[in-house]
């Protein structure tokens, strides 16, 4: 079932657990570490990086290594990437969708920002960054249409963008989200009945159907350990344990404990 990750019910299978879930807010701070581990990263883009934009991804790297958040996050991505973490991160379909999310709306804001200068782009709402996004799936399905049956003979601009801002699975795997065990998402039910019991206190306290739908599902999954960053998950910590039987660790620190 699911690969031999899943018991039939849904729980993550025994040689998985303990299990600590990444919510969405843990894995976008995951993927953004993903090549800090190294004093030099930019070495492999020696070739078509000048000196002075090597210079300056160096200098821009050491800046955001001297955070202590980020160092913290570099290390917990060390310890699970080298095998050193005693239990199994776990993200699921939910965190993974979040994270597109945030990459579209960054990644085209990142582009954006050199096309009409940060402080213009900055101020754009969700909303009209997702009609701008749709606008490049339009230009992006034209484009197909009128190179269909031509010999291609150069990657477009079009085509890099959206490379950039669509996230490519493979590529995924393989660096931001590798370490992280993907677990999908069956036999899971919120039922009526339910939606009266503790969720009802999430609700109640101003807890996101996004946020209360990643417990249930971590949960679900037979996690022990529950990690977010989001400052919201504070108020319902308590009823997180109590309810769930899962631990709260909302800081880089506490996950580096469980580590």
């Amino acid at each position: 079932m699911s690969d031999g990750i899943l018991t039939e019910s849904g729980r993550l299978r025994d040689k998985f657990l303990p299990a600590v879930y990444f919510d969405s807010s843990v894995l976008i701070d995951y993927w953004m570490t993903e090549g800090l581990e190294t004093d030099r990263p930019e070495e492999p883009f020696r070739e078509i990086l000048d000196e002075c934009e090597a210079e300056r991804l160096h200098i821009m790297r050491r800046i955001l290594k001297s955070d202590k958040r980020i160092r913290q996050v570099i290390e917990i991505r060390g310890k699970i990437l080298f095998g050193e973490s005693k239990v199994t991160v776990v993200i699921s379909p939910v965190s993974l969708l979040e994270l597109m999310e945030w990459n579209a709306e960054a990644a085209f804001k990142d582009i954006a920002s050199e096309a009409s200068g940060a402080m213009a782009i900055q101020r754009r709402s969700k909303k009209e960054i997702g009609d701008y996004l749709k606008r490049l799936l339009e230009l992006k399905s034209d484009e197909v249409e009128k190179q269909k049956g031509k010999k291609r003979e150069r990657t477009t601009g079009l085509e890099w963008i959206m490379s950039d801002t669509w996230l490519n699975r493979s590529f995924a795997e393989c660096h931001g989200l590798q370490g992280l065990l993907q677990a999908d998402i069956i036999n899971f039910r919120l039922t009526i009945d339910q939606s009266w019991q503790e969720p009802s206190a999430y609700a109640y306290l101003q807890l996101g159907i996004s946020d209360i739908i990643h417990v249930l599902i971590a949960q679900h999954l037979g996690c022990e350990y529950f990690a977010s960053f989001d400052s919201d998950f504070m108020r319902v910590k308590d009823i997180i344990k109590k309810e769930n039987g899962m631990t709260l660790l909302s800081s880089p620190e506490e996950i580096l404990g469980i580590l």
